[in-house]
């Protein structure tokens, strides 16, 4: 009989899955699961000289809403509080950083394997989204 995986571990192998598709597109994964007394983030990223703070939402269907929805206001806050750290701490040079959503499913590719879908920019530290 297969277990069952929990809801940590199907976010886990998504944040892993998401952090494999960065790397394929020329970015360096920095951190993974920052979590400070302000909030946490997925996935800290860099290409080339931009810093990209991402949140992840793994679906195996949109019943709970799509990605983006699953974002709510006090999320980015607590996302935006966790980056303002984060760079306090930051010591390589950047010119700009930025807020992604990645969402891992619930569509899968031709090989079967749930497809990716990156949201650049996505949403500001006011809570604004882009997409």
């Amino acid at each position: 009989m297969k277990k069952s995986l929990s809801a940590y571990q199907k976010g886990q192998m998504g944040e892993r899955r998401a952090a494999a598709y960065l790397r394929l597109r020329g970015y360096q994964v920095l951190e993974r699961n920052y979590r400070v007394p302000q909030g946490e983030i997925d996935l800290i990223a860099r290409k080339r000289e931009t810093l990209v703070f991402i949140e992840v939402k793994a679906r195996k269907d949109d019943s709970h809403g799509t990605p983006i929805e699953a974002v709510s206001p006090q999320k980015v806050k607590r996302v935006s509080a966790a980056a303002a750290v984060f760079l306090s701490n930051y010591e390589q040079p950047y010119n700009t950083c930025r807020f992604d959503i990645i969402a891992v499913g619930p569509d899968k590719n031709f090989l079967g394997f749930l497809k990716v879908h990156h949201f650049e920019n996505a949403f500001s530290v006011d809570g604004v989204f882009n997409v």
